[in-house]
């Protein structure tokens, strides 16, 4: 009797166990300079629609992460930073300050491997898009932000958020934004590139961003979305940035 309640608790943990594995992912990677210096210490950090953390971890000394048993699903983003870089920190001396890393719509349909590269320049908000009835490319808008135009500022405005928000233009203007696109690595042409202004609320300085178009990727990969990878350089700075964004075409009957 007790062999047999041993072999069906034994089943059930089995199963369990199964079952968990086909529901959940695990999503590792190394976070970078572009120099290809590790970055230690860095919090990793995959997100919900409201940008609540869905899971965290830290890059050990070589700069590698690991988080296992993510549940599938689509997520917000992720994210890396380390925190003491930050420039509202002001815990390191300027020229080791550093934004983020994002990867956009994150797809955790099968094991990932994101590996943040980022420097001082951050891209933000970036969205992957086709116009339908026109030129069967792709748009990509992104928003480009230096570090080095917000440390131009006065540490009264660099360390107050509302103040930050209000006067301080961090925008890469278009004769110093150079980009380049990727989609699961295969090298896009850019066709054009278009400044925007980003209204951010009354009272608010605008943010410049850029509407970018390039054409839809040839190859074929045995998932249904493609991970598009766009770098950026703030050529007045000297700033590079980089970011993903998963990006999963539309079938219509």
């Amino acid at each position: 009797m007790k062999s047999l309640l041993l072999f069906v608790l034994c089943l059930l943990g089995t199963v369990c166990f199964s079952q968990t594995a086909k529901n959940t992912i695990t999503l590792s990677g190394r976070a970078t300079d572009f120099e290809g210096h590790p970055i230690d210490s860095c919090i990793i950090e995959l997100k919900h629609s409201d940008f609540s953390p869905a899971y965290t971890t830290y890059t050990d000394k070589n700069g590698y992460y690991r988080l296992e048993h993510v549940e599938k699903g689509n997520y917000m983003a992720l994210y890396a930073i380390r925190p003491k870089e930050y420039p509202r920190e002001d815990a390191v001396p300027d020229e080791d300050k550093r934004l983020e890393f994002w990867a956009w719509n994150v797809i955790a349909d099968r094991d990932l491997t994101i590996n943040p590269r980022y420097h001082r320049l951050e891209l933000y908000g970036t969205n992957v898009f086709r116009i339908e009835g026109g030129y069967p490319g792709l748009m990509i808008y992104v928003r480009p932000m230096s570090v080095s135009k917000i440390l131009s500022y006065s540490k009264e405005i660099v360390l107050n958020k509302s103040k930050a928000e209000k006067m301080a233009d961090i925008s890469v203007k278009p004769e110093h934004f150079e980009v380049k696109v990727f989609a699961d690595e295969e090298p896009l042409k850019v066709n054009s590139v278009q400044p925007l202004e980003e209204f951010e609320g009354e009272g608010n300085v605008t943010i410049m961003g850029y509407l970018i178009q390039v054409d839809v990727p040839k190859k074929q990969t045995d998932k249904p979305y493609f991970i598009f990878r766009i770098e950026a350089t703030n050529t007045e700075h000297g700033e590079k940035g980089e970011n993903w964004y998963f990006y999963e075409p539309k079938e219509y009957k």
